[in-house]
């Protein structure tokens, strides 16, 4: 009776032992189950947003004088610098950046040339430099190069002198609107910082002095046509307020 006690406790062991043996080999060839895991990926870089800054730069043009009814001209060359603020927004789609700029600034472009009557010198200065223009660009992530135009507005000092004496005889002061047009190149240094490079062509038209005392014209029996445009090279750095959206999380 023993005997037979024995052999049965020692078959179930056996039993036990194959059945934990089994059930481990089949556990060691299951595939493993990932746990998940955050990852962040870093968004690109995007130009959507309110930007503001500060820009420098230089200034030429041409002041074309013409006296009316004779018929005689002059055109002093205006050069000099220039400096202000801008303000805009850019909205990116895909690679296409839209937006929206405002600038203005202070200017001393000037120069003078013999008027006409050589015993005068004929001097033009433009005072102040503005626009309100739109922008479309490409973006390469921080590289943006675009196209701009708008409108234009311009502060202008016209000056008639005796040239012996450098005696002031003769004034015309006047704003002017007109339109611009040019392009530039910008890079983002940083999520909120980019500097620029931009050409700018005004086109202010022509205005008119009627004569009389104080005029351009000495005599103060002409009257007086002039025609102003200007060039501009600048260099601009903007703070960008707003970058789009943050990092992107990811679940893997």
């Amino acid at each position: 009776m023993k005997k037979l006690l024995l052999a049965g406790v020692a078959a179930a062991a056996l039993s036990t032992s194959a059945i934990f043996s089994a059930t481990l080999a089949a556990d060691l060839r299951s595939p493993r189950i990932a746990v998940s895991e955050t990852v962040v990926v870093p968004a690109s870089f995007t130009w959507t947003g309110f930007y503001g800054g500060v820009h420098i730069g230089y200034g030429w043009g041409r002041s074309n004088w013409n006296f009316q009814p004779a018929g005689t001209f002059t055109s002093p060359s205006t050069n000099g610098v220039f400096g202000g603020g801008q303000i805009g927004f850019n909205y990116q789609v895909n690679n296409i950046v839209l937006g929206i700029e405002g600038d203005a600034s202070a200017a001393d472009l000037s120069g003078w040339r013999t008027c006409p009557n050589p015993a005068f010198t004929c001097a033009s200065r433009a005072n102040f430099l503005g626009s309100i223009r739109g922008r479309v660009g490409y973006a390469w992530d921080r590289t943006l190069i675009y196209a701009t135009g708008g409108v234009a507005f311009g502060s202008f000092r016209h000056r008639t002198y005796d040239a012996a004496t450098v005696t002031q005889v003769g004034s015309f002061s006047n704003s002017r609107v007109g339109y611009a047009l040019g392009a530039g190149l910008e890079y983002a240094w940083t999520p909120n910082v980019t500097t620029k490079l931009e050409y700018m062509y005004y086109d202010f038209g022509s205005s008119t002095q009627q004569p009389g005392l104080g005029s351009l014209d000495p005599t103060g029996f002409a009257s007086t046509r002039i025609r102003n445009d200007v060039h501009t090279v600048k260099i601009g750095l903007n703070y960008l307020f707003s970058t789009g959206p943050g990092a992107v999380t990811s679940r893997y």
